[in-house]
């Protein structure tokens, strides 16, 4: 447990290295060094992470890799959104809790389960902290909770372990625990809706396939990095056949703003492909690029397709709205260590379909890394292409 002795020790030398007061080992009596570097890393990272906890004095942080598999509190406001005020919500995998604790702020009750004791007591610290009276903790087996619980809720939400015994990081639905594939009878009876948080390196469409009940999914990127990819799962009606209606959610979310939009699976619009390069050059966000509704982006933003494997858009006017990065072309070049000296060189290098990566492309041409020009090596029309562009820069 994380007493206040600890969080109020920390929260006055807050700001000081915690691997150098590990090292000192000068601590009061009875304090836990660890427990206090976990404090101090824990609210380092809350300004940028979790700004609403990082006000508070009182609240407490677990371990490391508990933080890092976190939510953030934006990916957790955006996932508490989808439930209705007043329903009831259970989270299965209840981790550090900033899930759970978004909930409460719109559930009229969550159930916070998690097997980790250490965890469960710091959930029910913050939750007092925060004044969440509506949260009720289970230290336990979530599979075995909802087998012995014999409850019905709005919600279930389930965001299974993404890592194996020895670290390594896990994909695939099947491979992470619990195996939700495995468990879908039981959620389904247990449930409304069904909520999965999955890696955003999963396969969409195979997943969609094998959950069978899927009516959305949601793809969150948060500072234009894509962070979550979620299910949203009807209990009831639809049958595992794969041909029920599925809409996916593109969002991303940052400072100051927020961009989303939507399409549905199978009725998109073909892409149209561009002739020739216009002037300005387009690479759409990270969940645009997850989800890849590449015909959309054409008729939502009136740009053109460069090949049917090349995610990039080109336009001669500039659409101010795009969602994600915009470049202004200065002129195309053979991309030769000689031809490209001759112009620039230092530039950033970014490769879209194209045989080499930009690592080894950068080597290649002999130029420095940064500056504010960039060379694009892409495909037009099966012809592989040098640019050299430079951004324009958006509100965002």
């Amino acid at each position: 447990m994380v007493g206040d002795d600890i969080i109020e020790y920390a929260w006055q030398h807050r700001g000081e290295d915690p691997v150098k007061m590990l090292l000192k080992g000068d601590l009061p009596d009875g304090l836990d060094a660890q427990k206090v570097a976990d404090q101090l890393e824990g609210m380092a990272m809350a300004p940028t992470k979790w700004p609403w906890l990082a006000e508070n004095r009182n609240i407490a942080y677990p371990r490391r890799l508990n933080r890092e598999q976190s939510s953030s509190e934006t990916a957790a406001r955006y996932k508490a959104s989808l439930v209705g005020e007043g329903e009831t919500v259970a989270d299965l995998t209840g981790g550090m809790g900033v899930d759970s604790m978004m909930f409460a702020y719109r559930a009229r009750h969550v159930d916070y389960v998690e097997r980790d004791s250490d965890l469960c007591d710091i959930m029910e610290h913050n939750a007092r902290v925060l004044g969440l009276g509506n949260i009720s903790c289970h230290c336990g087996d979530c599979v075995a909770w909802l087998k012995d619980c014999d409850r019905y809720f709005d919600w279930i939400y389930i965001d299974p372990a993404r890592r194996d015994s020895l670290g390594r990081k896990l994909v695939r639905l099947a491979d992470c625990q619990p195996d939700v594939l495995e468990l879908l009878p039981l959620l389904r009876e247990r449930c409304k809706r069904l909520l999965i948080k999955a890696s955003p390196m999963i396969d969409i469409h195979d997943s969609v396939s094998r959950i069978g009940i899927v009516q959305e999914v949601h793809i969150v990127a948060v500072g234009h990095e894509c962070k979550e990819v979620l299910f949203l799962a009807d209990s009831g009606k639809h049958a595992a056949s794969g041909g029920q209606r599925v809409v996916v959610k593109c969002v991303d979310t940052w400072n100051g703003g927020e961009w989303k939009n939507e399409f549905v699976w199978g009725e998109e619009t073909p892409p149209r492909f561009a002739g020739t390069l216009q002037r300005y050059l387009y690479e759409p966000n990270s969940a645009l690029m997850k989800g890849g509704p590449w015909g959309e982006i054409c008729r939502w933003y009136g740009v053109e397709k460069l090949d049917r494997n090349t995610h990039l858009y080109t336009s001669e006017r500039h659409v101010e709205e795009f969602p994600g990065r915009v470049f202004e072309m200065e002129q195309e070049m053979k991309l030769n260590r000689k031809a490209v000296r001759a112009v620039v060189e230092r530039a950033n290098v970014v490769v879209r379909n194209y045989p080499v990566d930009a690592t080894t492309l950068r080597k290649q041409l002999g130029v420095a890394d940064g500056g504010e020009k960039y060379i694009i090596a892409t495909t037009l029309k099966g012809e592989k292409k040098g640019l050299l562009c430079r951004r324009v820069l958006a509100n965002t």
